[in-house]
């Protein structure tokens, strides 16, 4: 994905993540402390029935991806409804707590 005067592009959908959203500094124990759901279906070992994994994920690629849920830009009901639930601090708590968790082992 790549930063480009606040669009980003995944996967051939372009993406215009608010700059404010960007700019958040996220609380990473907040972030732990709304993980659980997410690590039901995101490994920490890889890729699981075309779950990706996401730890160890930038910060902006995760911004970006939740936010693309929650505003419907991404197609995925499963992730539309969880994202649908966040906040943009929320958003960005588990962004900076996905992102730190490189190579983590459970």
């Amino acid at each position: 994905m790549v930063l480009l005067s606040g669009q980003i592009h995944a996967d051939e959908v372009n993406i215009d993540v608010p700059f404010e959203l960007l700019e958040l500094v996220g609380d990473v124990e907040y972030g732990e402390y709304l993980a659980s759901d997410c690590k039901t279906c995101h490994k920490a070992d890889g890729e699981s029935g075309g779950i990706p994994n996401i730890y160890g994920k930038s910060m902006g690629e995760l911004i970006t991806a939740l936010y693309g849920y929650r505003e419907k830009i991404i197609p995925n009901p499963v992730m539309q409804m969880q994202a649908g639930r966040l906040s943009d601090e929320e958003i960005a708590a588990l962004a900076a707590y996905f992102e730190i968790l490189i190579n983590w082992e459970e």
